[in-house]
């Protein structure tokens, strides 16, 4: 039976509350993937394998836990983007609400949800063909929702309802 893991990285540190305009917003973006996060204690079973986003914050999630990985671009988040220039200040959420619609609807310069799909179904891929009977992953909220979508479809089970949460251990199994 094959297992697969997936650990959300823990929750990022992010006392940003104030509005933001585009410009702003693009930097939030970037320095994101830097800010501290809220480690956890968690009981984690033995792996034959543990595969983690190229990004700091899944990576600070992996030493953290004190893994041996390997790193994988292919796992990294949905990238979320200021969709227009503007001096108009918009919370955190909206920007990123909208961000996602957008992507949803593939109206975006960045990856669209196809290339998404494409990128997960290539990681799939990868660990079908494996030997490995049981693995970790550990990426991003958007990432993962379509990761567990294609797993399912491959006729992975669960137990959860998959409403991610940060530094949670989902399995899915097969």
């Amino acid at each position: 039976m094959k297992t697969i893991y997936i650990i959300r990285h823990f929750k990022v540190k992010d006392s940003t509350n104030k509005r933001l305009n585009s410009n702003e917003f693009t930097h939030w973006i970037e320095e994101y993937d830097n800010f501290d996060l809220e480690y956890l204690n968690l009981n984690l079973p033995k792996f034959d394998k543990i595969y983690v986003s190229s990004q700091n914050r899944a990576i600070k999630t992996a030493n953290y836990l004190k893994l041996d990985y390997e790193i994988s671009d292919l796992l990294v988040e949905v990238e979320a983007f200021a969709f227009t220039k503007t001096k108009l200040r918009f919370s955190k959420s909206f920007w990123l609400v909208i961000s996602r619609i957008l992507w949803f609807f593939n109206f975006t310069k960045n990856e669209t949800k196809k290339d998404t799909k494409n990128r997960a179904m290539k990681f799939v891929s990868k660990i079908e063909n494996e030997k490995n009977e049981t693995i970790l992953i550990i990426s991003h909220g958007l990432y993962l929702k379509v990761l567990i979508g294609l797993l399912k479809k491959l006729g992975y089970k669960c137990n959860d309802d998959f409403n991610i949460k940060n530094g949670k251990l989902y399995k899915l199994y097969k």
